[in-house]
């Protein structure tokens, strides 16, 4: 995100007071006593969705009102809490998900593997829309998938953005960083895969462009044989057309030249013809900078290496104003409170 120009700082004023006037800048209902408000109703959310507008008050409002809406009838952020780490970590293989590497201007790079996209994770998806969801009031309450999906992508907002915004080893380290790099491995991606992903990518696409706005920067699909135009073409009706323009499809021979523009090629997964040991589903492995600026808790993968835990993790303030990262979810029917890292001395 650029700097804003007078003309959008006054805007966003503006923004935000009408906001405010319809109630949407209290402190929502769900969040504890130290929960921060970043990816919710913070300043730079507001700006995220101002932008994805076009700077219209009017229309900005109205789509943060149906976004807030929708997370609070999901009673997503409860659920942040309170969410079974096991149903969380499977939602993550669905989803481009952070690597814990960051491109050459510090934006955090999602990737997935297409291949996993296939017949039998579709079928569970859709057992997931059906489901009936029990009340977040106890712990690890079951959730459908449009919870699940809320509840993961908050952790981008919420967690991951501030995170990379609060890190200095990049241009313009005044400058939130709001928005991600996604890769896509599309090698093993078939025709017949394509029209099984037709509901997934509408839905998907929905909620992305909905609720989380201007998140992405660009989207690499990478080793695209040709019958994938073919897919997109089927695909292309069911996504969001503001994100489809973000969509850049490469050859393999144009993969790793295309990337090495943006990526370092030690945070290039290897599949993409980088350095980087990426397996889907995999946990964030943190790039040495962020790993640097954190002062860590305790190992949290238990080989006396600092890393992040499954599950969803937010950011609080301890009495001392400092940010620190807690980890959340339920393990085994208990919630977790498992203060993981802090930042700043």
């Amino acid at each position: 995100m650029e700097k804003l120009c007078v003309d959008d700082t006054a805007v966003l004023a503006t923004f935000s007071q009408m906001c405010a006037e319809q109630g949407l800048l209290q402190r929502p209902s769900g969040l504890k006593d130290g929960d921060v408000s970043d990816g919710i109703n913070d300043k730079t959310t507001l700006l995220r969705f101002l932008q994805a507008r076009k700077m219209n008050n009017a229309d900005a409002v109205e789509q943060f009102q149906k976004a807030t809406k929708f997370h609070a009838d999901k009673k997503a952020l409860p659920l942040y809490d309170l969410i079974s780490i096991d149903e969380y970590e499977d939602t993550r293989k669905l989803y481009p998900h952070w690597t814990g590497r960051r491109d050459k201007r510090g934006l955090p790079i999602l990737m997935i593997d297409a291949a996993h996209l296939n017949h039998a994770a579709m079928v569970e998806w859709r057992r997931t829309r059906t489901i009936t969801p029990s009340s977040p009031d106890g712990p690890a309450p079951s959730a459908d998938m449009a919870q699940r999906a809320l509840v993961f992508h908050d952790g981008l907002t919420r967690f991951v953005l501030p995170l990379c915004t609060a890190m200095t080893d990049r241009p313009g380290p005044l400058v939130p960083v709001t928005n991600s790099v996604y890769l896509v491995n599309a090698s093993c991606i078939s025709l017949k895969q394509g029209w099984d992903l037709k509901d997934f990518a509408q839905d998907v696409s929905w909620i992305l462009a909905t609720c989380y706005p201007e998140t992405i920067d660009r989207i690499f699909v990478c080793n695209v044989s040709s019958y994938i135009i073919t897919i997109w073409g089927v695909l292309r009706k069911f996504v969001d057309p503001v994100t489809a323009e973000k969509i850049v499809f490469l050859k393999a021979t144009d993969v790793s030249p295309t990337l090495e523009k943006y990526i370092d090629p030690k945070n290039i997964p290897s599949q993409l013809g980088g350095h980087f040991t990426f397996t889907n589903g995999m946990l964030p492995d943190l790039d040495a900078g962020i790993r640097k600026a954190l002062h860590w808790t305790a190992a949290s993968d238990g080989s006396g290496t600092v890393g992040l835990p499954p599950g969803p993790i937010k950011w609080v303030t301890d009495e001392r104003g400092r940010r620190e990262a807690v980890a959340t979810g339920s393990v085994d029917g208990l919630q977790r409170t498992e203060k993981v890292a802090a930042l700043g001395s």
